[in-house]
């Protein structure tokens, strides 16, 4: 979609309107190319080929009115891209977490941390996500990034939805990790 979006925006600001038939918005591309061909016309009819038969206040309104059709597909069409990324986005997330807890059920741990690795940057600020991770990290028996990412998730559950399996998990892991000598996890990590 990056190609095709990057060509639909060259296209958009010579044809308003082609842009958006390009990227898969056939119907509204149509509407606003005729709008604006519409307008567009009018404007040079009635400032190039009959002046005097317009009054000048229609002439200006036409020409505003053109203008503002050709930035409105233009904003129309960043809008329309900005809508298919965060739709595309979403559902990457949801192939992920699906993969992930699925993989998680059949025992396949790696496999459920493969599914998340796209999505790594996202933990710190997804609910989800840094649940789905901890779960993984824990199974993968990775006792200091599994307590790490267990107390992120308690940072994020501000409605306290996981609050006894992160208690749980932490109570657990701090217990091993101290067995083992492994606790380099500073509280500062908490924040």
């Amino acid at each position: 979609m990056d190609r095709t979006a990057s060509i639909g925006r060259l296209v958009n600001l010579v044809v308003p309107g082609g842009g958006l038939i390009l990227v898969g918005s056939e119907l509204l591309g149509v509407i606003v190319g005729l709008l604006f061909a519409a307008t567009a016309g009018f404007a040079l009819a009635a400032t190039l080929l009959i002046p005097a038969d317009v009054p000048a206040t229609w002439r200006g309104l036409g020409i505003g009115v053109a203008i503002g059709t050709y930035l409105g597909a233009q904003i129309r069409f960043a809008q329309t891209l900005r809508e298919r990324g965060a739709q595309a986005s979403a559902e990457r997330r949801r192939a992920a977490l699906r993969a992930a807890r699925s993989a998680l059920l059949e025992g396949r741990v790696e496999a459920a941390w493969d599914s998340l690795a796209p999505l790594r940057d996202e933990f710190e600020s997804d609910l989800v996500l840094a649940y789905r991770a901890a779960q993984v990290l824990t199974a993968r028996g990775d006792g200091s990034a599994a307590l790490v990412a267990w107390r992120r998730v308690r940072r994020l559950d501000r409605h306290r939805v996981y609050r006894r399996e992160v208690l749980e998990n932490e109570q657990a892991l701090s217990s091993a990790n101290a067995l083992c000598g492994e606790d380099r996890v500073s509280e500062a990590q908490d924040a």
